[in-house]
């Protein structure tokens, strides 16, 4: 009996020792930042339901459309920055006169843009929530 508790103990350390890493050890994220993201946005405290995309470029570059594709009519471009796991873009709509937003998010490495927030010029709340995947 105390052979075979001796024998699952090591096993189940070994299984532990085997699935941890170092900090300096461990993959990189499975999806980077950068990419093509689609998603859907909400206006004040509605669920998101209307499309929304984006392409967050290497360099600190975003291009966002308010649409499911990144096809869609109505552009915009701007910058945006990663601090931890915090994603913040702020953009430019480019019609004449086109209206500045800002967004901010929470970034997993598992490919999503949770807990999305946006609003006017450079405040990132107060116009709505939103959410994207990783598509690339």
């Amino acid at each position: 009996m105390k052979k075979k508790l001796f024998i699952t103990a090591i096993t189940a350390m070994m299984l532990v020792a085997i699935s941890s890493c170092k900090k300096d050890d461990c993959p990189a994220p499975t999806y980077p930042i950068e990419g093509y993201w689609v998603g859907k946005y909400g206006s004040g405290t509605s669920t998101p339901s209307a499309g929304y995309s984006m392409v967050i470029e290497p360099g600190g570059t975003v291009t966002v459309a308010d649409g499911a594709t990144i096809t869609a009519s109505s552009k915009a471009a701007g910058t945006w920055t990663l601090t931890g796991n915090v994603f913040k873009a702020t953009y430019t709509y480019s019609t004449p006169g086109g209206s500045t937003f800002s967004i901010q998010a929470t970034w997993t490495n598992d490919g999503k843009l949770t807990s999305g927030t946006y609003g006017s010029g450079s405040n990132t709340s107060g116009g709505g929530t939103w959410f994207m995947d990783r598509k690339n």
